[in-house]
């Protein structure tokens, strides 16, 4: 019997060993930037710093800028120059900002907010698709995880394809 138990606990033990390397190779792929708390949530979003990293996968499917009210749906590839936000409502969406990496100021790229953060706290995170991510990292490193970045909003959205349009 204590041969049984010994052999149930340790097919337990097993299972749960295999699924959470399951899913910390699923969190290898998606990231989260979050920015740090400044002590005032009233803070206008003229320039915020933080951290960035990357999401992908089926989070990168139905942006919450588009599917919603009668837009058509959007769906993001890991090429697209794009990024997910907090927001109270959809006050950022299709806002281009640009990023930049605090450590080395030469490695910035501009990204469109199409998403929401899910998980986030309202103002105070940015996620980054791979392709935005690699512009940010060294040596365009995904395997870097996590940047000190900044970010402030441009008046108006570059022209690029990487970008996808406002709906109408």
């Amino acid at each position: 019997m204590k041969q049984q138990f010994l052999s149930k606990l340790f097919l337990l033990i097993f299972v749960f060993c295999v699924a959470t390397v399951v899913r910390a190779e699923e969190i290898e792929r998606r990231g989260v930037a979050q920015i740090r708390s400044f002590g005032d949530s009233t803070l206008s979003l003229s320039k915020r710093g933080g951290r960035g990293t990357w999401y992908t996968g089926e989070d990168l499917n139905n942006a919450a800028c588009y599917d919603r009210n009668g837009l058509s749906s959007y769906h993001a590839t890991n090429h697209d120059l794009i990024g997910a936000m907090a927001m109270d409502g959809f006050e950022n969406c299709y806002k281009c900002m640009k990023i930049t990496n605090n450590k080395d100021k030469k490695l910035s790229v501009v990204v469109k907010i199409v998403d929401k953060c899910a998980g986030c706290k309202v103002g105070k995170a940015i996620d980054l698709t791979p392709a935005a991510f690699k512009e940010v990292a060294p040596g365009g490193d995904l395997d870097i995880g996590v940047l000190d970045i900044s970010w402030k909003p441009l008046k108006e959205c570059p022209k690029s394809k990487l970008y996808p349009v406002k709906p109408k």
